[in-house]
C-alpha cells in the first residue's frame, strides 16, 4: 500500500547524530540473514550506508545512517521491522524534456523490478560525505542519478522542484519526488541514453503528457507502483504556484 505525504519545497533532510545498536540477539540474526543472502546471490555484496527515516513531517525528515544489510535482513524477515525500523529515504524524478514525460525499463539484471518501466531517475541517497546534524542535499542526489543512469548532466536541468513523499506501508521505503524540466528533446535524451551506454535501463521513451494516460494503461501491469502514484501527484503540482498546502 502507497501513501502519499505532503513534502514542501523548503523541506530538508537532517542526519540524527545518534548511533544505531542492537542486542546481540538480533545482532546474530541479522548477521545470520546477511551471509544467507551472499550465498544465494552468489557473490560478495556490498555492506554500504543508507539513510533511514526515523522521523518524518511535512517540513523534513529526521534520518539516520544504517547499513545495508540491515535492510536485508528486514526484506528477508519483514517481522524485523518492529525491531530494526529500517525505513530507507530514496528521490525519484519525473523528467520532463521538450517532448514530454522520460520512463525507463529497468534492465534484466537489476536485483528489484528487472523488467518493469519507472519513472527517471530513481535512487537511494548517499550520505557519505555528510556529517551529523547536517542537511542532506536531496536535489543533488537526483541530478546524480540523472547523469548516472541516462548520461544526462545537471547543465541540461533548467529546473527541480519537489512535489510529494511516497510512503510504500510494505517495503517502508520512502520516495520524494521531484519535477524536473529539461529544454532537451526527445532525440536528444534518447541520444545521450544511447552514448552514455549505462546499465540501468535497457529502453527509454518519452511520452508526451497527453499519452501518459494510455502509457500507463497499456503498460499498467509493469509500471512501478511508486510511479503510477507520482504521475497522479504531478499532475496537481504541474505549475509552479499550484499548491495544496
Amino acid at each position: 500500500m502507497l501513501k502519499v505525504h505532503h513534502w514542501l519545497p523548503t523541506s530538508t533532510i537532517v542526519l540524527l547524530a545518534a548511533a544505531f545498536t542492537l542486542p546481540a540477539s538480533v545482532e546474530s540474526v541479522v548477521e545470520h540473514l546477511w551471509q544467507a543472502e551472499q550465498q544465494r546471490r552468489g557473490q560478495s555484496l556490498f555492506n554500504g550506508k543508507i539513510l533511514s527515516a526515523v522521523e518524518i513531517s511535512p517540513q523534513r525528515i529526521l534520518g539516520r545512517v544504517l547499513e545495508y544489510r540491515h535492510l536485508i535482513a528486514q526484506r528477508a524477515r519483514p517481522e524485523l521491522f518492529d525491531v530494526l525500523r529500517v525505513r530507507p529515504v530514496a528521490v525519484s524524478g519525473v523528467f520532463e524534456c521538450a517532448d514530454g514525460i522520460v520512463f525507463g525499463r529497468r534492465a534484466g539484471t537489476m536485483t528489484q523490478d528487472a523488467g518493469l518501466w519507472e519513472l527517471v531517475p530513481s535512487g537511494g541517497i548517499d550520505t557519505s560525505e555528510v556529517p551529523d546534524g547536517a542537511e542532506v542535499d536531496y536535489r543533488a542526489q537526483i541530478l546524480t542519478e540523472l547523469h548516472e543512469e541516462i548520461g544526462i548532466g545537471s547543465d541540461s536541468v533548467a529546473s527541480i522542484r519537489p512535489f510529494c513523499l511516497v510512503d510504500d506501508l510494505d517495503s517502508h521505503v520512502l520516495d520524494i519526488g521531484l519535477m524536473m524540466e529539461s529544454p532537451l528533446s526527445a532525440s536528444a535524451v534518447l541520444k545521450i541514453h544511447r552514448e552514455a551506454a549505462t546499465r540501468d535501463y535497457d529502453e527509454l521513451r518519452v511520452v508526451d503528457r497527453a499519452e501518459v494516460d494510455g502509457f500507463i494503461q497499456g503498460e499498467a501491469s509493469q509500471l512501478v507502483g511508486v510511479s503510477a502514484i507520482l504521475i497522479q501527484q504531478f499532475r496537481q503540482f504541474q505549475h509552479p504556484c499550484a499548491t495544496r498546502f
